[in-house]
């Protein structure tokens, strides 16, 4: 995992902030400003692009757009500098000898930001403002997590304000009610999240989705995307082709726009009834149940891990939600056609 280097309360976070502000604006006047406004767990986000090259790797990760004048609840400026021409802002510095990904988080008084230094990747927010800004060397080389989950790290920060977490996990259902999928990469939540495209199944995610855990926990649909691994792909006839071409000798994956090429599977959200870790096997799909326990260790390290920093109450929400939900083992082997029918099952069961 990526070092992490924490400064705090540092006392120039405002000014990286108002240096930040005022780059997007020139990057803006020079590439022409691009606006967006996007529905995000029941929220109205607005985003807005310097330039059209960043809305178009950027703006394809989100599904539902808003049409309405409604205040947004979170105004993200993004800009790059190789599209652009506008200089990079002062990102943190980093030790002598530190790892290519080595990521520095700095935080005070519901000010926060985040920078990859030698990867030129950062990002901010600020919560007074209800405004985050996401900076990158160039647009059109991001890796694939970037434009299949884009935003990821200020939604990460801003949801928990709402009651809601990003959660590493896929999510299936209907009108009625879905189950999260969890576990860690490898574990199956991509095969069966996306093999619900062939089924009634609606589709709310493959890799990150968010979940308001207390009351009656529903699960938000976050980004339009899905991700494979090039070899696997070949497996799911009913995908369209992949939008971007994933290299497997360096692990890159392949994103399938689901959002674009299947609009009518995708589903806002739904309460959520269910929580399945699944394991691959060789044998037909079956489901048992889990346990909270088990549960937990499926969804907690991956979430936790893969965000910058942990948000602090998350272990205790996910613990509160796996102790109410109903959870279950699901064996993934077979066809993979066989497990909507295996998923839309453990539905049918918590459903009485």
């Amino acid at each position: 995992m990526p070092e992490l280097e924490e400064l705090r309360a540092a006392p120039s976070l405002e000014a990286w902030l108002d240096e930040l502000e005022s780059g997007f604006e020139r990057a803006a006047e020079a590439a022409g400003l691009v606006e967006a406004r996007f529905r995000v767990a029941g929220e109205v986000v607005l985003v807005r692009f310097a330039g059209e090259p960043l809305s178009e790797q950027l703006g394809r990760g989100f599904h539902f757009r808003d049409s309405g004048d409604d205040e947004p609840a979170l105004t993200i400026c993004a800009w790059d500098s190789a599209q652009t021409g506008v200089p990079a802002p002062p990102l943190p510095e980093v030790a002598e000898g530190s790892e290519r990904g080595t990521t520095v988080y700095v935080h005070a008084d519901g000010r926060r930001l985040v920078s990859r230094p030698m990867l030129g990747q950062l990002s901010a927010y600020d919560s007074d403002r209800r405004t985050a800004w996401s900076w990158c060397e160039s647009g059109l080389e991001l890796p694939f997590w970037e434009r299949a989950a884009p935003f990821r790290q200020v939604l990460h920060w801003w949801l928990p304000e709402r009651g809601i977490l990003l959660l590493h996990g896929g999510a299936v259902g209907d009108e009625a009610g879905g189950v999260l999928i969890v576990g860690r990469g490898g574990s199956g939540k991509s095969t069966c999240a996306l093999s619900s495209l062939a089924s009634p199944l609606l589709y709310a995610g493959d890799d990150y989705v968010a979940v308001r855990p207390e009351g009656e926990p529903y699960v938000f649909n976050l980004f339009s995307t899905g991700k494979l691994t090039p070899f696997h792909s070949r497996h799911f006839h009913h995908l369209p082709p992949a939008a971007f071409e994933g290299d497997g000798a360096l692990e890159e994956k392949s994103v399938f726009y689901v959002g674009e090429q299947l609009p009518e599977r995708m589903a806002e959200g739904f309460p959520l009834e269910a929580i399945v870790a699944p394991r691959v096997t060789g044998d037909a799909p079956r489901h048992e149940p889990l346990g909270a326990a088990g549960a937990l260790a499926a969804l907690a390290p991956s979430t936790l891990l893969q965000l910058v920093p942990a948000e602090p109450k998350a272990l205790t929400a996910m613990a509160g939600l796996v102790s109410r939900v109903p959870t279950f083992r699901l064996e993934v082997g077979g066809p993979i056609e066989e497990l909507p029918a295996a998923l839309a099952r453990i539905l049918e069961e918590v459903r009485g």
